[in-house]
């Protein structure tokens, strides 16, 4: 029997490929890392509408719907905030 062999890309980054430079100072604040990945999830979809992956394209706009909602969120004053 053959064992199949995984293509899943590690989701850390190799440590030993970056420089200093590419190494954040401090974590990503909440609203950065909202930011980010609602940049990337509209990135994406872009991508999985682009190859007629409808399902992941779906799933993707509402990852980018929910990062917006959370800039939104994270952006209010705090008097607004529940």
């Amino acid at each position: 029997m053959k064992h199949k062999v995984s293509k899943l890309v590690a989701l850390e980054p190799d440590p030993g490929g970056l420089s200093e430079d590419d190494i954040p100072s401090r974590p990503m604040s909440p609203l950065e890392a909202a930011c980010f990945i609602e940049g990337m999830a509209a990135e994406l979809r872009a991508m999985a509408r682009d190859a007629r992956l409808s399902a992941l394209s779906y799933f993707l706009e509402m990852a980018r719907i929910e990062a917006s909602a959370e800039i939104e969120r994270l952006a209010s004053p705090r008097s607004e905030r529940h």
